[in-house]
């Protein structure tokens, strides 16, 4: 070190005496780091010594500045070591349970994803042990924040997108909450019968999807466009989509859960027309050999109607000729477009269904007394294959659904996108024609 510095200072030093070079000078080159650069530069031709040293000069100052911008760059190794320690500390907060003064919060009813996870992988389905923990984590954190007026909370599904992917939180409210759009159904009614939450990173912050109404279901059927994962892009596509992507998400969100969301038939019930639908509380769950029937299985959510709605609005009554042509289009539409029961079954809901089994389905009881129920190790699941990657899975009476999908349904030929209108046709060139001159009149002679 010494032996380069002594070269460095015996150089620069008799290069700037033969040139005259003022104490000024100097002072400038080494503020702007060229007598430091040059030093380096001469440091590595005495430390190598090559054969044409002139001719490496310009190589030698080029890879001295290469090797003293690198320097500059924080090692990789580096900052993957603090990503990694931020992520580690957001789990572990993910980790721990929700106080309030130092008390556990109670929180809504929460199924237990890590046992339904396991029931899935039978299936085909799911997203890991560490993962499926993670997310009833994240959902305990969230029931824990939205815990005014929460009722229920279930893990829906994972929406897969090209820059990052959504999970799905379904809660049912008790009511209230933001004011309801006159545009779309009530809150607990219709489309809107649950809220949506969605989140990029189950350590992070949950984002409440808006209430969908009609119109925008109606124009999320007519795009097929990829996610991206960003809720608050903008929708590029043809025919325009009025609306963000946590729009669009949500559309797909709400005729996913119409079509896919089932459950063994008993499950619910309805005593009449009037009555709402309701759990029976006396079902007893089919063996496996049953539940291998699509007349087993019935819908849980009602059916999404081609106006978007899941009723017909009441048809208005009027004696004008405009009240009374509307009301007759109504009637004609609400005809062509029936609105099914809810307790619907799968044979005659016209999409496709793959029902397979998975599993020991040896009988046996867990008790060793003759009353006790008959079990089995068998998985019946229900797969869509209108919607690839809905999924509703049942053993023993426990049953799940989720959606782990791109959110998009299967189509049975090539999707080909709406083409714009024809561009209007130029006028017709009329040609030549005489220019129309007036006539001269003859001035009016003068009154005597």
């Amino acid at each position: 070190k010494f032996g380069s510095i002594c070269s460095l200072n015996w150089a620069l030093g008799f290069a700037l005496a033969e040139m005259g070079t003022a104490d000024a000078d100097l002072a400038y080159l080494k503020k702007e780091n060229v007598y430091a650069h040059l030093g380096k530069v001469i440091d590595r031709v005495v430390a190598e010594k090559p054969k044409d040293a002139c001719g490496l000069v310009e190589v030698l100052s080029t890879f001295v500045k290469e090797q003293a911008i690198l320097a500059k760059v924080p090692d990789g190794a580096t900052l993957q070591s603090e990503e990694i320690a931020t992520r580690v500390k957001a789990l572990k907060q993910l980790d721990q349970a929700p106080t309030e003064e130092g008390a556990p919060i109670q929180v809504c009813t929460i199924p237990d994803f890590t046992e339904d996870a396991e029931m899935l992988s039978w299936a085909g389905v799911g997203l890991g042990e560490a993962e499926s923990f993670q997310v009833m984590c994240s959902l305990r954190n969230l029931a824990a924040k939205e815990k005014d007026g929460l009722n229920k909370l279930r893990f829906w599904g994972k929406v897969l997108g090209t820059e990052a992917d959504y999970y799905v939180a379904e809660a049912q409210r008790d009511g209230g909450g933001d004011e309801p759009d006159p545009d779309a159904d009530q809150p607990g009614q219709g489309a809107n019968q649950f809220t949506y939450y969605v989140t990029n990173d189950l350590a992070g912050e949950w984002r409440k999807l808006p209430d969908i109404k009609p119109n925008q279901i109606v124009a999320a059927r007519a795009i097929k466009r990829l996610l991206t994962g960003n809720a608050g892009s903008k929708v590029i596509t043809h025919p325009f989509f009025d609306g963000k992507e946590e729009v669009y998400l949500r559309a797909q969100i709400a005729r996913i859960a119409a079509d896919t969301v089932l459950c063994p038939k008993g499950f619910l019930k309805k005593e009449d027309e009037e009555s709402p639908v309701e759990q029976n509380e006396e079902f007893v769950c089919p063996p496996s050999s049953d539940l291998q029937k699509k007349e087993a299985w019935i819908h849980m959510q009602p059916h999404l109607l081609l106006s978007g709605r899941t009723v017909h609005p009441e048809i208005p009554e009027g004696d004008t000729p405009e009240e009374i042509e509307m009301a007759a289009k109504m009637r004609e539409e609400q005809a062509a477009d029936p609105v099914p029961q809810i307790i619907r079954g799968l044979h005659e809901d016209n999409l496709q269904w793959s029902i397979k089994q998975a599993g020991d389905p040896t009988m046996y009881r867990s008790v060793p007394d003759p009353a006790a129920p008959l079990r089995s190790s068998a998985v019946v699941y229900v797969r869509s294959l209108s919607w690839p990657g809905a999924v509703c899975a049942i053993r023993n009476g426990q049953f799940v659904n989720i959606y782990v999908g791109y959110g998009l349904g299967a189509v049975s030929s090539n999707f080909f996108p709406m083409a714009p209108p024809d561009v209007q046709d130029e006028p017709e060139d009329p040609g030549e024609v005489e220019e129309p001159q007036g006539s001269l009149e003859e001035p009016p002679a003068p009154e005597d």
